[in-house]
């Protein structure tokens, strides 16, 4: 696979490849790199595999953005700031238009992540 078609750093790809492996979404092969994720990139990581799942129908909104929240809680006030925002406009308003439309911007946020997934999990299938 040529990694350097991805806007992603090593650590972010060893992040997102231990985010995979933990969640079984990758067999376990060596990760790629020799530098260590920051928190924020491993939560980062476990969110765009969240999404990507979510993508594929197997978990509900509700879920993710539960899951996402408690995720980045203490990485990145941003992103934390972000997700309530969008868990309090899907309490208040639970329909697949909320959905799509958060849907579409968290793809956005995390569009390098995915397609860095998507990538992996296409390379695996043919191997």
């Amino acid at each position: 696979m040529d990694y350097e078609n991805y806007f992603l750093s090593q650590s972010q790809q060893a992040a997102l490849q231990q985010a995979m492996v933990n969640t079984k979404l990758l067999n376990s092969t060596s990760i790629n790199s020799d530098n260590m994720p920051t928190p924020e990139q491993q939560a980062y990581s476990i969110i765009a595999v969240a999404l990507y799942r979510f993508n594929l129908q197997k978990i509900k909104w509700s879920s993710f953005l539960k899951t996402a929240i408690n995720t980045v809680n203490n990485a990145c006030q941003w992103l934390a700031t972000e997700l309530a925002r969008c868990q309090q406009e899907y309490k208040a308003q639970p329909n697949d238009a909320v959905i799509i439309e958060q849907n579409a911007f968290f793809n956005g946020i995390f569009s390098e992540e995915l397609a860095y997934i998507g990538a992996l999990l296409g390379n695996e299938a043919q191997a």
